[in-house]
């Protein structure tokens, strides 16, 4: 049944003038998986001296064997078996999600349903709840829902959804709370929340109550039990349920080894086993029973393939079974329309929908970032400190440096605090940050393949908040080393002085996002930079007089920032010395 709430959103959206996402929940589906086959290739090596010289040979290893299932609206079903036994491959396969090529079919009211069509229906919930977690609930949901909701709807309303489905999910009470300091079954509400803003019709739910207690699994699930009673399909992967937790679900599907060994009731599925005089002690509970019966033991694999194997075997002679091919055969010749017809009653179709705008996702990408950093302060001014107190080492051998007498020794002076100011910017700038992507890469790798938001309008947004601390930083830094060291120049002479100290901070705040944009590990990307700034240094024109370089390699300076930087600032200063002593 619809709430009230949601009645009043949709009704006020719709007088408005602006779509609905979904006009209503079917409760008519049926999802139905026949024969699915899925099988991977794997590189080993042939042995020691196959090792040694690097070569392999391709293994080919099947984690699907024929699987069939089927799932009505209304339903909650759980996936259940030993770790390695198919659970999340088949998930990522019924749902349209799978890398690779998979062999059966999946049908929609017995009509094929391919990728595009899967994910305009259906929400994924992932094993990993990854989210930027400075944010509240409360700011994390709308952020979601601008990106993903029609971008015709307005504010308001995406607010009212978003209040609704907290309410519901019962987190209405902690919404200004930071997502860091969330329970792992809150955690998991806020990421079913996510899916559930576009109304999904079935909803896909990758082990969802790993990491859990066993209350928290049990609101967890009971949450989901009623997300299905709303009339939808709801399908999960569990690995090893807490006792009770498994009579919750309407439909329990047993695999191991890539083969069905039952589906069905919790119920049945005890009566089964029990058919097959393996029964369940008094001191276990179902899943565990159940799990125990179809893992593979170490030390007795041959003797565990065999029992697995017979246990499937026995399970596609059954009634069960045979009821179930049956109903599967029977959804197949479903007179329920066809799938455009279907879609256009649950979802916008793609030419309809309307997706947040490029500015839209900056504006937004922004503004998360910039939260994310003014909550994370503390770091950035110790990293502001730090830059702060190196300046005053570096300041103070050289105090008072245009009062002395300029001869060699001067010259010599003059020159290495100029270096020295260059040389710490672009270290300072460059390194720090290094951790920028690949800290937020499996989020912004799953926001991207869902379509959430685009990689530039990303990356901007991070260059967008870092521009301005690569200009107050260095500018602060500049005036405490021009005042205590006494450049020449005057206020004039300090502008000057400081805009290439700027810059240079602002480059390598560039290069540095460049490098940690470009590998997925931070040390990786240090290992990159390494010889990079070997280079830069030594065509800085400090270590090297640049007028004698061989023609081949003098523009090599030319890559170098620190060559640019030094050139700046020494151009500064120079010009407004007029005698240098020869002694």
């Amino acid at each position: 049944m619809v709430s009230n709430s949601r009645r009043l959103s949709e009704n006020m959206t719709r007088s408005l003038g602006y779509p609905t996402l979904q006009s209503s929940i079917r409760k008519d589906l049926c999802l139905t998986w026949r024969n699915i086959s899925y099988t991977v290739e794997r590189k080993v090596n042939g042995g020691s001296l196959r090792a040694i010289f690097g070569l392999q040979h391709t293994e080919f290893i099947r984690l699907l064997n024929g699987v069939s299932g089927i799932v009505n609206s209304g339903m909650l079903m759980a996936i259940m078996g030993p770790s390695g036994a198919g659970k999340t491959t088949l998930l990522a396969t019924i749902s349209r999600r799978v890398k690779g090529e998979a062999t059966g079919d999946v049908l929609l009211n017995g009509k094929p349903i391919d990728t595009d069509q899967m994910i305009r229906i259906s929400g994924f919930v992932p094993q990993m709840d990854l989210a930027i977690e400075s944010l509240t609930i409360l700011e994390h949901m709308e952020f979601m829902a601008c990106m993903k909701m029609d971008r015709r709807l307005r504010a308001n309303v995406r607010r009212q959804r978003i209040m609704m489905l907290l309410g519901e999910l019962g987190l209405g009470k902690c919404i200004t709370t930071k997502l860091s300091a969330l329970s792992g079954g809150e955690r998991k509400r806020v990421t079913l929340a996510v899916q559930l803003l576009t109304e999904p019709s079935i909803l896909f739910c990758d082990e969802p109550t790993t990491g859990l207690d066993s209350y928290g699994a049990m609101t967890v699930v009971k949450t989901l039990r009623d997300v299905a009673a709303s009339g939808r399909i709801v399908i999960c992967t569990l690995h090893q349920p807490a006792s009770g937790l498994l009579d919750i679900f309407h439909e329990v599907l047993l695999l191991s080894s890539g083969r069905v060994a039952f589906q069905g009731s919790s119920i049945d599925a005890m009566k089964f086993f029990d058919s097959l005089d393996l029964r369940c002690p008094p001191t276990f509970n179902s899943a565990e029973f159940f799990v125990s019966q179809l893992s593979i033991v170490r030390g007795r694999e041959a003797e565990s393939y065999r029992k697995v194997n017979w246990i499937c075997d026995q399970y596609e002679k059954s009634k069960h079974s045979q009821k179930m091919s049956k109903l599967i055969d029977y959804s197949c010749f479903m007179d329920s329309g066809e799938l455009p017809a279907i879609f256009s009653q649950i979802s916008l179709s793609p030419k309809d929908f309307k997706k947040a705008r490029t500015l839209t996702q900056l504006r937004w990408l922004t503004w998360r970032t910039y939260v994310d950093y003014k909550r994370n302060s503390a770091s950035l001014l110790l990293r502001f400190a730090t830059y702060m107190f190196i300046g005053l080492l570096i300041a103070l051998p050289y105090m008072n440096i245009t009062g002395q007498a300029l001869n060699q020794g001067g010259i010599q002076n003059m020159q290495g605090l100029l270096y020295l100011v260059v040389v710490e910017t672009v270290f300072t700038f460059n390194y720090a940050v290094f951790y920028t992507f690949p800290r937020e890469l499996p989020l912004l790798l799953r926001d991207i393949a869902s379509g959430l938001y685009d990689p530039t309008p990303y990356y901007m947004s991070k260059v967008i908040v870092l521009i301005p601390g690569a200009i107050i930083q260095p500018l602060l830094y500049a005036a405490f080393i021009f005042a205590i060291t006494g450049l020449k120049g005057g206020l004039l002479g300090f502008v000057y002085f400081a805009l290439p100290v700027v810059v240079c901070a602002v480059s390598a705040s560039a290069l540095g996002l460049f490098l940690s944009a470009s590998f997925q590990s931070v040390n990786t990307a240090s290992l990159f930079s390494v010889p990079l700034d070997f280079l830069g240094l030594m065509f800085c024109g400090i270590y090297l007089h640049l007028g004698y370089l061989a023609p081949g390699i003098a523009w090599l300076k030319y890559l170098s920032q620190f060559y640019y930087g030094l050139e700046a600032v020494s151009l500064t200063q120079w010009p407004l010395i007029d005698h240098i002593k020869y002694k």
